[in-house]
């Protein structure tokens, strides 16, 4: 098992008041444009969900996590140029993407904080 020192889970959607109400309203009022897989598992049509709230707090006993928009990576991630919704898994010395946009595509059909909860569980116990 890889020892983690930052884990960042990562929206695809920029961060910033007016591109969130951008998102929302594209999302929920014009019913167009893309949505982000990891958006729809933390959050319901107005707020975050209490069970992701308590899912981070959990994972903050072990490692630093910070939850992000695509705007706001840092820049080693960034050169990556990962797909996004993903988590990434930080060593000393290496970046590791811990879940891909490919399993959040197929985890957003049930929205549920506990299936990515479980998943991530079993991805980052190898």
């Amino acid at each position: 098992m890889k020892k983690f020192k930052t884990i960042y889970f990562i929206y695809d959607a920029d961060g910033g008041l007016w591109n969130e109400i951008k998102y929302w309203y594209q999302k929920n009022i014009l019913k167009e444009g893309s949505t982000c897989e990891l958006c729809d598992i933390s959050h319901s049509k107005y707020f975050v969900r209490l069970e992701w709230l308590q899912f981070i707090r959990e994972l903050k006993k072990e490692y630093t996590v910070k939850v992000l928009h695509r705007n706001e990576i840092p820049k080693n991630i960034q050169e990556k140029k990962y797909a996004f919704p993903c988590v990434i898994g930080e060593t000393e010395n290496e970046l590791i993407q811990i879940i891909n946009k490919t399993a959040f595509i197929d985890l957003r059909k049930s929205t549920n904080v506990k299936e990515l909860k479980d998943f991530f569980s079993q991805v980052i116990a190898y």
